[in-house]
């Protein structure tokens, strides 16, 4: 083949698999402006899910910052997602970071085609969002949806007990000098955990400790309208949670 056809079958190839790659991240949602939003009844309380994107445009984020605003204004109480850490010194932190990282590894998909910034003021600099023309941001902190802290709960677990609680059931999650080695900033190339393992952690962790702990926290809530503030792919699961417990919950919208 000559060295011409060589480089025009490239920039096919290249061309495929950006096209492929726009179509994966408008199916994720993240171009889309209108928020959703869930309703709930059981007769006497009432509660509405607000399903949060990692990423999202700017519009996006200022219209879950209107509608939280007039909730909280018409009583609603905001129980909102955050694993934040609760660990006693950074050294604690350091390790937890290498083992959630030694469950991850370096995840396919979005994250690697992007740039997440500190702040919303950065726009994520991929060529790809460029072609899209939208300005793609990170979720701002509850701040910015003007959260009352003063009344708000989290309702989620902190990441160190999550890792703490995989461990007690499947054994220590075991670094190796590569992992202490390598800066947490720094692309990861380490020998990777079993799948089946990483599986695990995902359903039975990320997914469905954190679901079954948001709805007991809500169905014990002693607030009779409230406003939650979660990941979209965990409404499912906490829906069949709360009903579980309360099958008179229904959802109305």
């Amino acid at each position: 083949m000559q060295l011409k056809q060589i480089i025009s079958l490239l920039f096919v190839l290249i061309a495929l698999t950006a096209c492929d790659t726009s179509l994966m991240v408008q199916s994720t949602g993240v171009l889309r402006d209108a928020s959703r939003k869930f309703e709930l009844h059981n007769g006497d309380r009432r509660i509405i899910y607000i399903p949060m994107r990692h990423l999202g445009t700017r519009v996006y984020y200022d219209q879950i910052q209107t509608a939280v605003d007039s909730l909280q204004k018409s009583g609603y109480v905001v129980f909102y997602e955050s694993i934040a850490y609760q660990v006693d010194s950074a050294a604690q932190r350091d390790l937890y970071d290498r083992k959630f990282r030694k469950l991850t590894g370096n995840r396919l998909g979005l994250q690697q085609c992007i740039e997440t910034p500190g702040d919303t003021s950065r726009v994520l600099r991929a060529p790809l969002y460029r072609k899209l023309g939208q300005r793609i941001i990170s979720q701002p902190d509850y701040s910015f949806f003007l959260v009352n802290y003063e009344t708000a709960v989290n309702a989620d677990i902190p990441k160190n007990k999550l890792l703490d609680d995989f461990e007690f059931r499947y054994g220590t999650i075991q670094l190796d000098a590569c992992d202490y080695n390598t800066p947490l900033n720094a692309p990861y190339s380490c020998k990777p955990i079993k799948t089946a393992l990483k599986n695990k952690f995902d359903k039975e962790f990320v997914m469905q400790q954190r679901e079954e702990n948001l709805a007991s926290l809500v169905a014990d809530a002693p607030q009779q309208k409230i406003l939650i503030l979660f990941g979209t792919s965990h409404f499912k699961g906490f829906l069949r949670n709360l009903q579980a417990r309360d099958p008179r919950w229904i959802k109305i919208k």
